[in-house]
């Protein structure tokens, strides 16, 4: 079952989560210095390694999920997805950060959990991870 964790740095490195499979794709995202939504959606974009927006397309949630539930942009079958310093990402928008995660744990980890495979004609289930981690 896919599952967003939050824990501390310390944790996080005693667990021995980042590179552990071969067969994974780790995706290591820097939460300091992201302050609005924007800031977010354009770290988001760079450590996935996404393509340019189609025209017409905005930097919102909707574009946000288009992305983050299309196989073509996430072809791997496993991912682990870690913001560091979380305890700086959105310091200052705390409700921004929390329809963020609910976002993750709400509509993202149950898509590639299973609700793939209903709607997406072959879709294919993915394990997909999210790891909170501060280093408070």
């Amino acid at each position: 079952m896919n599952k967003l964790y939050k824990m501390t740095a310390k944790e996080f490195e005693e667990k021995k989560i980042l590179y552990k499979h071969s067969d994974t794709k780790y995706i290591v995202m820097d939460g300091s210095g992201i302050t609005t939504y924007e800031e977010y959606f354009d770290r988001l974009w760079q450590a996935f390694g996404f393509s340019d927006l189609p025209e017409g397309w905005k930097k919102d949630n909707h574009s946000e999920y288009d992305f983050m539930t299309d196989d073509d942009f996430l072809p791997n079958d496993k991912y682990v997805f870690i913001i560091k310093n979380y305890e700086q990402f959105m310091r200052s928008n705390p409700t921004e950060k929390s329809k963020i995660e609910k976002r993750y744990n709400n509509y993202l980890l149950p898509f590639w959990d299973e609700e793939v495979e209903r709607v997406v004609v072959d879709g294919k289930r993915k394990d997909f991870d999210i790891y909170l981690v501060s280093n408070e």
